[in-house]
């Protein structure tokens, strides 16, 4: 569900500068100002900042009359401080100058949680370089947001703002943001009340349209002094003096004085006594909206009548209309103006209006439930269900605000809205909550995925309680929110079989609409199978992500299921599938334009490894820089994790201990920063900084690691989330030469990933055996235990899995490629290692396969007989087979052929 923008917050404010639309105009031209904004647009922004009734928007809508150029407009109110919404609604506003801006960020604002300000901006602004002619956007009435955060989205705006785009921020204080350097730079213009002030001259041109009487010099030079040139204080007394006898204005202008406030509570009783009674109850009433029009008038106005409340102010219904009385008010110049040229929607002044407000309260106090009440049935009604909750709210009819939150929650969650959603919720009082047990679990989801889990869990759990005692709250999709936001909690702790249960319950109750939440069960489902090595029940969770998800909206999440199913298959062995798995995904971003969505980071860093893994390190080391650089950008700390661990091995690949030293501890920073779980398919940082230590030879720091980890018995299987823990524990066995222990750890380690079919981790668990054998001298069992992982991983092309191992290594291909095992593998294997293969075998014509096969039973003393019974040949051919052999060694007998084949180190 998208909740629809208010359209009337995007149009310019109409002036009243044009006699020819039949009413008295009150336009006073202010060449000075005008010029002063004209010569602003040569920098990045002008700044309009002055306190209430100094003409500000009034100022730079006539501006805006004059400059003909493309305008943005956008009118703020106190609700745009969250940063999702202020950026739909500046998005929108941008929209109506060059519809295609935006369409990235704002597929970006349905990701929860949404990305980093900058990353947001920076495809905005982007898209704001395709404007060609100068353009202008008008934030109005900004002081009305209370926020850092989007003050430091503005900064990053502003700073980064394209030359054809000015921006103009009109503010009753100033914004915070860098204006001394914007000054000091001269990218900044601005106008502040001593500007806007009304010149004798200007005030006397506005007293005279105003009141159609001619004013002495002194008795405007007084008024303009008392006021000291500030507009509404002059407006105000202007509709003051036009209802009196020309003998009455001298006593008038002599009684005015005082301070601003006092000039305008003072004026405010004067002008509301000269309107009929009719006009002071439409005033009164409709001043809670921030925006009028007929109907909306209307339905307050009858509002109160149906109650019968009050029958001591003047029915409105027997005498004009609503947008009859807007169109007289407007007339009369009574502090009101037009939002649109059809003049549908109208605006008063906020000064005026927060004084009416004020008497409102004072007079009529009990009217203004009713009033709001009325205010917020019509916005439900328009579908404008933000604005309805903000009238219930003001109402503090609380069963109505949690009715209208909860329709709209879903979506809010969803657009990443937590904060003004928490906001609503929290002024509701649980009573009203507890009647609608979805509304508290979308509470608890708002509170989870805006890191206060605590407090969701707490919330979480009185729902539970109640839906258990209270049979009639149940519904299947409070039943399915519930499963699966216990679910998200129970793999915070770790009990992933109640994760499993949970999220298997949440997916059977769920409505099938709920396709955002379904994806989320569904990879939090996926998740705890993986931890626990269940892959298959795994991969069919994280297949149907992808297959489904392919919506801007689901994007985070398919993203990371390609993440997870990418793991998940190089530890099954399937190297090729993974990769070819990441093309696919390349592919979605680019038919779909993800490429700088943070998410999209989850597919870069595991793509780099998976490279890294084929010994392809320019492209790893690109691949893991840019997925990287996208989880800064989005905040992303898994990403960051797998990406900072997997480029410190790559760098430790590379030979820079340095480099990988840094990427490890960075890795280890985020990790503490976030406090992130564990219980999460990540590549774990303490885990590879001692793998590293033993690689770099600090075997005293990695026993500090291994005395820390907690230890299972060594006559129970090793889970697969200790998996790598327990390998590292066997290198640093091996390292300190502790091959009984070592060659135990690997025997449990092998047991586990055999029954789970795990081919992918059994490559490195029969490579580290083989190296436990060959130092045992059990060289039989060393190059079977390296026969066996070759033969899985040669159809995959592993790579790194065999070079990370160095020198022991070396020595075992040396073996296989002298056996004759692999040799299309294992030579290339040589050569990266950096053995000069090319002179191992210097012949004129190489040794054949089988004449290597004869070639090592000759140097193990096999006579002729035994050879032709193990290769199942004649003797005769075993014959032919030496006799080539002695040939190509040019040797002379089976001692010569075997000195000669291991100088060559054939053997």
């Amino acid at each position: 569900m998208n909740t629809p923008l208010l359209q009337t917050k995007f149009y310019i404010p109409v002036t009243r500068s044009n006699p020819a639309d039949g009413l008295r105009t009150s336009f006073v031209p202010r060449l000075r100002l005008i010029e002063r904004l004209n010569q602003g647009l040569v920098g990045k922004l002008t700044l309009i900042s002055a306190p209430a009734g100094f003409g500000k928007t009034t100022l730079v809508s006539h501006w805006l009359d004059q400059v003909n150029l493309p305008v943005a407009w956008l009118s703020l109110d106190k609700y745009d401080s969250d940063l999702a919404r202020f950026l739909r609604y500046l998005i929108a506003a941008l929209q109506t100058i060059q519809p295609a801006v935006g369409t990235e960020t704002l597929a970006l604002l349905q990701s929860s949680p949404i990305p980093p300000h900058h990353t947001l901006l920076t495809l905005l602004i982007n898209d704001l370089t395709a404007i060609e002619n100068k353009s202008i956007l008008v934030l109005d009435d900004y002081h009305l947001l209370d926020t850092d955060t989007i003050d430091q989205a503005l900064t990053y705006f502003v700073d980064n703002l394209p030359p054809t785009l000015h921006l103009v921020i009109t503010s009753r204080t100033d914004p915070n943001l860098p204006l001394a350097r914007l000054r000091a730079n001269r990218q900044m213009s601005e106008l502040r009340s001593a500007d806007l002030r009304f010149t004798p001259t200007e005030a006397a041109q506005f007293l005279t349209q105003m009141t159609g009487l001619t004013l002495s010099p002194a008795e405007v030079e007084a008024l303009d002094r008392r006021t000291e040139g500030w507009i509404a204080g002059l407006q105000m007394a202007a509709l003051s003096l036009g209802q009196r006898e020309s003998q009455a204005v001298a006593q008038f202008v002599e009684a005015f004085s005082g301070s601003h406030h006092y000039i305008m509570d003072y004026l405010v009783d004067e002008v509301l006594q000269q309107q009929s009674a009719e006009t002071q109850t439409f005033l009164l009433y409709t001043s809670i909206l921030n925006r009028l029009c007929g109907p909306l008038c209307e339905a307050l106005l009858q509002g109160v009548e149906a109650r019968d409340v009050d029958r001591a102010t003047a029915p409105i219904s027997d005498g004009p209309n609503a947008q009859e009385i807007l169109a007289n008010l407007e007339q009369a110049n009574l502090f009101i103006n037009p939002i649109d040229h059809q003049r549908r929607w109208y605006r008063y002044h906020p000064l005026f209006a927060d004084l009416l407000r004020y008497r409102l309260q004072l007079t009529y106090p009990h009217q203004l439930p009713q009033l709001h009440l009325s205010a917020s049935q019509w916005y439900e009604q328009t579908g404008l269900t933000d604005l309805a909750v903000q009238h219930a709210l003001a109402a503090q009819d609380f069963d109505r605000v949690a009715a209208l939150v909860e329709q709209v929650a879903s979506a809010m969650i969803q657009r990443s809205e937590l904060t003004i959603l928490l906001t609503w919720l929290d002024l509701v009082p649980d009573e009203a909550i507890q009647v609608r047990p979805l509304l508290g679990l979308y509470y608890s989801w708002g509170l989870f995925l805006s890191g206060q889990i605590k407090a969701a869990a707490t919330r979480l759990q009185a729902i539970e309680t109640q839906l258990e005692t209270d049979g009639t709250l149940k519904s299947s999709e409070a039943q399915a929110h519930a499963a699966a936001m216990r679910a998200y909690l129970m793999r915070e702790t770790g009990d992933l079989a109640s994760t499993i249960s949970l999220s298997q319950q949440a997916l059977a109750y769920l409505p099938k609409q709920d396709t955002l939440l379904e994806a989320m069960v569904a990879l939090n489902l996926a998740i705890a199978h993986y931890l626990q090595g269940e892959f298959e029940p795994a991969a069919q969770q994280l297949t149907h992500i992808i297959a489904t998800g392919q919506t801007a909206q689901l994007m985070a999440n398919t993203l990371a299921a390609i993440f997870l199913n990418a793991q998940l298959l190089r530890a099954q062995g399937n190297l090729q599938q993974a990769l070819r798995l990441c093309q696919e995904g390349l592919a979605l971003v680019a038919r779909y334009g993800w490429h700088n969505f943070p998410a999209v980071g989850f597919l870069y860093v595991v793509l780099g490894d998976l490279y890294r893994e084929q010994n392809a390190l320019t492209p790893a080391a690109e691949y893991l820089h840019k997925g990287i650089a996208l989880g800064q950008t989005g905040g992303h700390p898994h990403i960051l994790i797998a990406g900072y661990v997997w480029l410190a091995w790559l760098h430790q690949t590379q030979g820079d201990v340095n480099g990988s030293q840094e990427a490890i501890r960075a890795a280890l920073q985020i990790e503490q920063q976030y406090a992130v779980s564990r219980f999460w398919p990540l590549p774990s940082a303490e885990c590879y900084q001692a793998r590293l230590w033993i690689a770099q030879g600090d075997l005293t720091a990695a026993n500090r690691w291994v005395q820390a980890q907690r230890w299972s018995r060594a006559d129970t299987p090793i889970a697969y989330l200790d998996e790598a823990a327990y390998l590292t524990l066997a290198r640093l066995q091996i390292a300190e030469e502790n091959f009984e222990s070592a060659e135990a750890s690997l025997r449990r380690l092998s047991q586990a990933a055999v029954a789970a079919k795990r081919n992918g981790s059994l490559i490195e668990i029969l490579i580290l055996q083989a190296i436990t054998f060959t130092a045992r001298k059990r060289s039989r069992e060393a190059l079977s235990a390296l026969m066996q992982a070759l033969d899985l991983a040669e159809p995959e092309a592993f790579v790194r899995i065999f070079l990370d191992e160095g020198r022991p290594m070396i020595d075992l291909l040396r073996q296989a490629v002298a056996q004759g095992v692999h040799t299309t593998y294992t030579l290339p294997l040589l050569n990266a290692l950096g053995e000069a293969t090319t002179a191992a075998q210097p012949l004129v014509e190489p040794l054949s396969e089988r004449e290597m096969e004869v070639l090592r039973r000759v140097a193990a003393g096999y006579s002729n007989k035994e050879i032709a019974e193990e290769l199942i040949v004649t003797i005769s051919t075993v014959k032919r087979h030496i006799s080539n052999i002695y040939g190509k060694l040019e040797a002379g007998s089976r001692t010569q052929a075997v000195v000669k084949a291991r100088e060559l180190k054939l053997l």
